[in-house]
């Protein structure tokens, strides 16, 4: 499968590139009924403990580490009759079915892509992957011809090691 959009989210392949369960974003013009991100969001949380210290103005906190990272892609899907109903059932079906598959995606079964921004881009294996937390669709007015989404996914399992001044996964 080639790889078309400048942007995606794919389940249950170790490879973009071989994935059969995708969703492609931003293939072309608004035209072509496709799916279109307009913002990503990237939360990165560390566990911050809260030392009580009564009868001090101030409790220290403590940084125990990271906590996790949640990626939130908002968009619209164009056409919702037809390519856009493809993609709205197949959102559906993965928020329905197992998040991880254990011998080969313990972690999460699935992967990101976004061509601007590959800092959070990951392919699911053994070691870590993205579970799909939620998927939220919404009809703005009285607008035919498109839905909006917002899906949210949450990093699971290692961050690896630093490589460099970074850490790619």
């Amino acid at each position: 499968m080639a790889v078309t959009g400048q942007s995606s989210i794919w389940r249950d392949h170790g490879t973009e590139d071989n994935a059969t369960d995708i969703v492609e974003f931003n293939e072309g013009a608004v035209a072509n009924s496709g799916g279109f991100i307009v913002n990503t969001k990237f939360i990165m949380n560390s566990v911050v403990a809260l030392n009580e210290n009564p009868g001090n103005q101030v409790d220290p906190l403590q940084d125990t580490g990271f906590e996790g990272l949640t990626v939130i892609v908002t968009g619209s899907i164009e056409d919702p009759e037809g390519i856009g109903k493809t993609m709205a059932h197949r959102l559906k079906r993965w928020m329905l079915e197992s998040k991880r598959v254990t011998s080969t995606f313990p972690k999460g079964r699935f992967g990101l892509r976004l061509n601007d921004f590959e800092v959070f881009n990951l392919s699911p294996g053994t070691a870590r992957g993205y579970i799909l937390e939620n998927v939220e669709f919404g009809r703005e007015g009285e607008t035919k011809g498109k839905i909006t989404f917002i899906i949210t996914l949450r990093f699971n399992g290692s961050v690896g090691s630093l490589t460099g001044s970074e850490y790619v996964w």
